[in-house]
C-alpha cells in the first residue's frame, strides 16, 4: 500500500513538472515570436531614429529644365515636367506630375536647372574637370573667373553604441553633403580646385593679391560659400571694369 501510495506522489508530481516545463516553454516561443524580439540577441532598448538627410537635392518635386546630349530639351514645347537630382549617383529624375517618371544618368544631359521658391540650381558638365560629374555654377563669365561646386553626398552608417554607464555614436543613419569647390581661369585652359580657406584663395589667385588684400582686410580663417562667390564676382567686374 505504502509502495503504491508512494508511486502515485511522484507520478503526480512528474506530471506537475512537465505542465510547469510546457507552460514556460509557451512562453518563451510568445517571445521569440514577437516581432520586436529577435531570438538570439539580448534584449535592446535601443531604437534607430529615422535617417537624417537624403541623396537627392529636395525632399519633392522642383520646377526646371534640362539639356539633353542629343540636343533636345525638357521640358518639351507645351508640356510640363518637375525635377529632382540624385546627388549620389548624378542622375536626373523627371515626371510629368501625374503618373509618369523617367530617370536619366549623367551621358544623356549636358545641363539642367532646379527652382523653387526660394533659390535656383544650375549644372553642367565642364570637360576641363569632369566629363562624367555634373557641377554647380556659382559664377559664369566669358572673359573673367569661372567657379564650381561639386556635391558630394556619403551614407555615414548609425554607430551607436550604449555601454550602459554612457553612450557613444549616433543613433541613426545621416546622408551628409561634402564639397568641391573649383576655379576655371580666365580663357577657360586651366583650373584649380581649393579650399574655402582665405590662404588658399590666396594661392590660386597670385596674380589678384592687391585685390584680395583689399576685400579680406576685415576677415580671416576660413570663408562661406556666399562670400567667396560676391569675391569671384568681384574679381570679374573689375577685370571686366
Amino acid at each position: 500500500m505504502i509502495a503504491c501510495l508512494r508511486n502515485t506522489v511522484l507520478l503526480l508530481v512528474s506530471l506537475l513538472c512537465s505542465i510547469l516545463i510546457q507552460g514556460q516553454q509557451q512562453e518563451l516561443s510568445g517571445i521569440v515570436s514577437d516581432p520586436n524580439h529577435v531570438s538570439g540577441y539580448l534584449p535592446t532598448f535601443f531604437k534607430k531614429e529615422h535617417v537624417k538627410g537624403s541623396p537627392y537635392m529636395a525632399d519633392g518635386w522642383l520646377r526646371g529644365n534640362a539639356e539633353l546630349t542629343y540636343g533636345g530639351r525638357l521640358p518639351e514645347s507645351g508640356k510640363v515636367c518637375y525635377f529632382n537630382f540624385d546627388k549620389m549617383n548624378d542622375r536626373l529624375y523627371v515626371t510629368d506630375g501625374i503618373s509618369k517618371i523617367w530617370n536619366y544618368p549623367s551621358d544623356s544631359v549636358s545641363s539642367f536647372t532646379l527652382a523653387d521658391s526660394n533659390a535656383v540650381l544650375s549644372f553642367e558638365k565642364d570637360s576641363l574637370i569632369s566629363r562624367t560629374r555634373f557641377l554647380q555654377v556659382l559664377v559664369r563669365s566669358e572673359k573673367g573667373y569661372t567657379v564650381y561646386r561639386e556635391w558630394i553626398t556619403k551614407l555615414n552608417r548609425s554607430n551607436f553604441r550604449d555601454e550602459g554607464y554612457y553612450t557613444t555614436g549616433k543613433n541613426y543613419d545621416e546622408y551628409v553633403d561634402l564639397f568641391n569647390y573649383y576655379i576655371v581661369y580666365p580663357g577657360h585652359r586651366k583650373f584649380t580646385r581649393l579650399e574655402l580657406k582665405i590662404h588658399a584663395i590666396q594661392k590660386a589667385l597670385r596674380s589678384e593679391s592687391a585685390r584680395l588684400d583689399s576685400f579680406f582686410s576685415q576677415k580671416s580663417g576660413s570663408v562661406d560659400a556666399n562670400t567667396f562667390i560676391m569675391l569671384m564676382q568681384y574679381l570679374n567686374e573689375k577685370r571686366n571694369g
